[in-house]
């Protein structure tokens, strides 16, 4: 079975079933082989359903976790995004085709140079990588109308949500004691909403470990 057959059974298996997808956001997904995003070392696994843990306890994203996260940040065309993380560039490179500039915060130099390969492979030409601590985000271009962190953390980073511009949202996958969801934040003013998406499984990001955190 070719990548392109394999690509396109994941789409539909994976993620065309999530309630609320878009045939606009389904053909980024068709467009894009998931197989040129993978470690070497992982191509067999780039079409599976299953978050993929690396050393450190940073995640691969699944593919519908990657479908979820695009389909909730809503990304418009004039809008940018920062991603905090970035194990594959896979989530970069979707995330490319909606909004107007991608900029990625990588503080491991492989996983940097993979994704960025990754994207200069696809002809991706909005996605701007940034070698830098993951927890820092990236104030220098801030404020973002979304940012993505890449990877659970137990408490919104007061740093972090000091980049969202007015209105922006911030998607995370939140540990508490023994719950793990995936949350979306938006910012008016001084103040923060909070909404619960899903439920979710990973390890918690060791440079998100109850620092800096923001109380709502």
């Amino acid at each position: 079975m070719t990548e392109a057959t394999l690509n396109k059974n994941m789409v539909e298996g994976q993620i065309k079933p999530i309630n609320g997808m878009s045939e606009e956001l389904l053909s980024v997904f068709y467009s894009l082989d998931r197989n040129d995003f993978m470690p070497e070392a992982m191509k067999k696994m780039s079409y599976i359903e299953k978050n993929i843990i690396l050393q450190d306890e940073r995640t691969i994203l699944k593919p519908s976790l990657v479908a979820q996260i695009a389909l909730n940040i809503n990304l418009k065309a004039y809008e940018n995004v920062l991603i905090l993380g970035a194990t594959t560039g896979y989530l970069s490179a979707i995330l490319s085709h909606q909004a107007e500039t991608v900029i990625v915060v990588e503080e491991n130099e492989q996983l940097l140079n993979n994704s960025e390969n990754a994207i200069k492979k696809n002809n991706i030409n909005n996605v701007v990588f940034i070698k830098n601590e993951i927890v820092k985000g990236y104030n220098e271009q801030s404020p973002f109308n979304a940012i993505i962190i890449e990877g659970a953390i137990q408490e919104v980073p007061h740093n972090i949500i000091d980049q969202l511009d007015e209105g922006g949202r911030l998607f995370a996958i939140v540990h508490e004691g023994d719950i793990c969801s995936a949350k979306l934040f938006k910012k008016y003013g001084q103040s923060i909403s909070e909404q619960r998406l899903f439920s979710c499984s990973m390890p918690v990001l060791s440079m998100f470990m109850k620092k800096n955190s923001f109380s709502f």
